[in-house]
């Protein structure tokens, strides 16, 4: 192969010459190219992530998709030219011809505005199509990056031919890779053979319905069951945020399993929810809700401001303090339902918040002020350990959530069983689970009073709904009752208000 050189003359603006003058430009489209969104993805992370002057060579093994794409990392640069390395890209065309990969093109990036090849990819191109069997033409793409260097790419395609000329190419890039449309086509034949999987419960909770209802959960480990059984309610849209792995201790306490070990958690309960409704929509987020996500990108990731408030649920169920505080923040910023959930440590109890704007009116700081405060004053992270807790435990508290889920997610839905069922809970939005004497409530006086005059009764096991008010010098909500009130009013979730109000 030849050495290459991509040549500018910047005065004149268009980046021509003598040389460059004499091509023939051919308004007539050459055949369509499909580059697939694999090798897409992989321009994008080389080409797309850097300065311009960046190429790489492109092979198709059909003659019509471009599948294959080589990145030229050795080549030498400056901010006007791109040189190959002729050696390294000699050494990949030699093992593609091994394996019936045809060399089809060079794609490079120019500088911004240049979107035409140059004299010396006219050169290069003459070059390879006089040495190499490339049959009589080169497909030579030119890459505009963005100026963020953030993978985001234009591509102007080309073609030089035989004659000098350089002609406009039709080409389209594909939308899936080749997994996605394995999935695709998986997840159509599991529909196909299960479709009266929602015909016993249509009639309390209408598919048409459910199918719009969207889950984001932040920390899924725990949460597996009820985000299983979320799907089998019908919930079209769901969104995972967790960047824990499966480990070994997770097969006792989170209905794990081994063959998931080192696994994403998101990704081994998407596989499930979509063996259970193949036709909900599951994005995984394989990271922590840290401060390196503004509330732009989270906005970005999960979707959460689409469509109806009423329709989306934001879960808080990672044992992370700062992040389920700034799940809680989220979700009066951008006004949609919330629910949060813990165990208590060794397992002897469990909790569940929630709130609906413009019905409960206490917010998830009135409620756990206590808890705030002592978490402020320690600066440590955790809400508590779950650590004794067996895995039943978790699926009682799964249950619990997912009754509040529907109340939430159904509120306002007549054709459901759960219409306005949280009238009932909206001043007592907050629920304990005791599974054992050892915990201590004042909530559970009433029972002990209970077991005293009713000889035949025993309560192993209770859920109460506790009452709530709003708390006048609440630092986030400020006590004003009504909490669609600080929609769009919070600056930055990644902050904890400090003071009274807004901070």
């Amino acid at each position: 192969m030849s050495r290459y050189m991509s040549r500018y003359s910047y005065g004149n603006g268009n980046g021509n010459d003598e040389r460059r003058n004499s091509m023939k430009y051919n308004n007539g489209a050459g055949k369509e190219y499909i580059i697939t969104a694999e090798v897409y993805e992989e321009i994008k992370k080389t080409i797309g992530s850097r300065n311009p002057e960046q190429g790489g060579i492109l092979g198709s093994s059909d003659g019509v998709h471009i599948d294959h794409y080589y990145f030229d990392s050795m080549a030498a640069r400056t901010p006007g030219s791109y040189s190959m390395d002729v050696v390294s890209l000699n050494r990949e065309i030699h093992r593609w011809n091994d394996n019936d990969i045809r060399l089809v093109g060079v794609i490079h990036s120019h500088p911004r505005g240049y979107t035409s090849p140059s004299e010396g990819d006219l050169e290069t191109a003459q070059n390879i199509i006089e040495k190499l069997d490339v049959g009589g033409e080169f497909f030579t793409p030119i890459v505009q990056v963005s100026p963020k260097l953030d993978g985001q790419i234009e591509i102007h395609p080309h073609t030089i031919r035989r004659t000098v000329e350089v002609v406009p190419q039709r080409m389209k890039i594909e939308e899936k890779t080749a997994e996605e449309k394995r999935e695709e086509q998986m997840l159509k034949e599991r529909a196909a053979k299960s479709p009266n999987r929602f015909k016993r419960i249509n009639s309390s909770l209408p598919e048409e319905v459910m199918a719009e209802k969207k889950i984001i959960c932040v920390g899924c480990g725990g949460s597996r069951s009820y985000l299983e059984s979320a799907a089998r309610c019908g919930v079209g849209m769901f969104v995972l945020i967790d960047g824990d792995k499966v480990e070994d201790t997770n097969i006792a306490t989170q209905g794990a399993y081994i063959s998931e070990i080192g696994k994403y958690k998101t990704e081994v309960i998407k596989e499930r929810i979509l063996d259970i409704n193949p036709e909900a929509k599951v994005i995984c987020i394989n990271s922590y809700l840290s401060n390196e996500m503004t509330d732009g990108e989270f906005i970005k990731l999960t979707g959460l401001t689409e469509g109806k408030k009423e329709n989306t649920l934001l879960c808080g169920c990672t044992d992370n303090f700062y992040a389920q505080d700034r799940c809680a923040q989220l979700s009066l910023k951008y006004g949609v339902p919330y629910l949060a959930a813990q165990i208590f440590p060794g397992g002897t109890g469990n909790e569940v918040i929630f709130t609906y704007p413009g019905l409960t009116e206490s917010c998830p700081r009135c409620m756990l002020e206590s808890r705030y405060r002592k978490e402020l004053e320690n600066r440590s992270e955790g809400t508590g350990s779950s650590e004794g807790g067996a895995v039943w435990i978790t699926e009682y508290l799964n249950a619990v959530k997912l009754e509040t889920t529907l109340k939430l997610l159904c509120y306002d839905e007549e054709k459901t069983v759960y219409y306005h069922k949280l009238d009932e809970m909206k001043d007592r939005n907050y629920l304990m689970t005791r599974y054992r004497e050892e915990l201590k409530a004042p909530a559970f006086t009433p029972i002990e009073g209970l077991k005293e005059t009713e000889k035949d009764l025993s309560f192993p096991y209770v859920t109460v709904a506790i009452g709530q008010t709003k708390e006048c010098d609440c630092p986030l909500c400020g006590g004003t009752g009504n909490l669609k009130s600080l929609y769009g009013k919070i600056a930055d979730t990644r902050k904890i208000s400090e003071k009274r109000g807004i901070a």
